[in-house]
């Protein structure tokens, strides 16, 4: 259950990266509760960060946005390091406009920022956060057109890498669009080199527990199990529909596949699977879904594989 607790004070762990997701969590819970309750004098101290990650940089924004949308504080402050580490992280990952934007709240500006997220290509590597803006009827046709291919250029000498993340993508912005219904600024990001790519979504809409919770009645309250029910080939919250519930179990699969990391978050419970080694359990609340994946290139897998 969602813990109504807000904590005046959230410092971020010295070392945000998918490791510390827990923690933040934990920490950052009780903001989903407190929408419109506009409450004085929150602090979000950034100054220990000494190290944010690919998916620390779009929590970090996430938390950001949804305080400043729903008009969870008045006032707000961000502590940042003397030398203002955090926001040269958020500059790599290519989320420093963006979230200064917000942290100013400057809303004209916001909109603006979101549409001018680009991918950052390199002869060694890839950074490429782009905006999933549901009432933007360019957006999705802008991931294809432009943001994709620049993915498949630069892996380009390695085919079956490009089939194998095209795949992961496209599973994943499906499952985007299936699940975050009320979240219409979320970003997918992704982070890697010719070994290795790192690949994220964080919305605050619905999430999988929510909607897959309908086919569960008498398991509502247990996320853990619902969440769990996601993975199963099959196992859709549109039944009659086109929906087949493949998408996570794909990702699952390719992630044992080749002896990657994926994990998900979702409203008080998550799923982890590191090189096939799968777990369950309950966490901090975190409203709607967080989708990560990190998957080796050196044997990459396609559907017909799996």
């Amino acid at each position: 259950m969602q813990n109504n607790i807000v904590n005046k004070k959230v410092i971020l762990p010295k070392h945000f990266n998918i490791s510390s997701v827990p923690s933040v969590l934990k920490e950052i819970e009780g903001i989903f509760s407190i929408t419109g309750k506009k409450i004085p004098g929150f602090i979000l101290d950034t100054s220990k960060v000494e190290d944010l990650s690919m998916i620390g940089a779009l929590l970090l924004y996430k938390i950001v946005e949804f305080t400043v949308i729903y008009e969870c504080f008045v006032s707000a402050t961000i502590a940042f390091h003397p030398n203002y580490k955090v926001m040269q992280f958020l500059a790599q990952y290519g989320f420093h406009d963006l979230i200064t934007a917000f942290v100013y709240d400057k809303e004209n500006k916001i909109s603006k920022e979101l549409k001018k997220l680009k991918i950052s290509v390199n002869d060694k590597f890839i950074i490429a956060p782009k905006a999933l803006l549901r009432d933007d009827p360019n957006s999705r046709e802008e991931i294809n057109k432009l943001y994709l291919p620049q993915i498949q250029t630069y892996y380009k000498n390695d085919p079956k890498a490009i089939s194998m993340i095209l795949l992961v993508f496209s599973e994943i912005l499906l499952n985007f669009w299936e699940h975050a219904q009320r979240d219409s600024q979320s970003i997918i990001v992704a982070n890697g080199n010719k070994n290795n790519i790192q690949i994220s979504c964080a919305d605050t809409g619905e999430g999988i527990v929510s909607t897959l919770g309908s086919k569960y009645p008498n398991k509502r309250e247990n996320a853990q199990f619902i969440l769990g029910k996601s993975i199963e080939k099959g196992n859709t919250s549109k039944s009659g529909t086109n929906h087949m519930g493949y998408g996570l179990w794909i990702l699952d699969e390719i992630t044992t596949a080749v002896k990657g990391q994926m994990y998900i978050y979702s409203q008080g419970a998550y799923y982890s699977n590191e090189s096939g080694k799968k777990k369950t359990g309950n966490c901090g609340y975190w409203q709607g879904t967080i989708i990560y994946l990190s998957l080796p290139l050196f044997h990459s897998k396609t559907l017909e594989d799996i």
